[in-house]
């Protein structure tokens, strides 16, 4: 039987700068067939900050607990999902693979993200800002672990990271830092940089840039 690959992503928001989900390390790529992607926007909120982006909304028979999600160029996307909660991502984990017919193991093999990082508010210093954003990566990476136990998954993760080295908001030495306090057992950063397009969290404008791209193996 032919291999079948699935992804998943945290933290969506323009379409247009959705994560590259088929990148693994040394430039190497794998053909995705089962794509979920998760957002912490609500399904009316996104559509408004993505105008002209067609969407398919579904909802499922047999799940008495779900979120609003919708099929959008031929991948599931779920709203309103905190990658923190593991209660969210198991919700759409559990919808996903039910809309594709596949095994949540297949989904939540493995994890994207694009710089998770929280935004500063008020006179927050540099220091409490890299506090705030580890504290978000590590609790993403037991919110993972969690889910994938309650989803009786007990194969390895990869949640991999697409963030700068030189990112002021959380180092490269933090981000490796927060990834292992929550409970990754080993991470790595690609030796290579890959360019990606990001957009700022108000939606005002955009940059493109060279980025670090790291992993860190979870083992439920």
């Amino acid at each position: 039987m032919q291999d079948r690959f699935g992804a998943m992503s945290l933290g969506e928001s323009q379409h247009i700068f959705k994560t590259d989900v088929g990148l693994i390390f040394g430039r190497q790529r794998k053909e995705r067939q089962f794509i979920l992607r998760t957002t912490l926007h609500s399904l009316s909120v996104w559509k408004t900050r993505n105008p002209g982006v067609g969407t398919s909304p579904f909802k499922l028979k047999n799940m008495s607990i779900q979120k609003d999600a919708a099929v959008i160029d031929k991948e599931v996307w779920v709203f309103n999902v905190n990658g923190t909660l593991a209660q969210d991502i198991i919700i759409s984990v559990k919808m996903a693979s039910i809309y594709y017919n596949i095994s949540p193991a297949v989904i939540f093999s493995e994890v994207y993200a694009k710089n998770l990082n929280i935004d500063r508010e008020n006179d927050m210093s540099n220091q409490a800002l890299i506090r705030a954003n580890k504290s978000l990566y590590s609790n993403t990476c037991k919110a993972i672990l969690q889910a994938a136990k309650q989803l009786g998954i007990s194969s390895e993760i990869n949640f991999y990271v697409f963030s700068r080295n030189d990112n002021f908001k959380i180092p490269g030495n933090d981000l490796h830092e927060a990834l292992t306090d929550g409970g990754a057992t080993n991470v790595m950063t690609d030796q290579n940089r890959y360019k990606v397009s990001i957009g700022r969290n108000d939606n005002s404008a955009f940059t493109t840039q060279m980025t670090n791209f790291h992993m860190a193996s979870l083992k439920a």
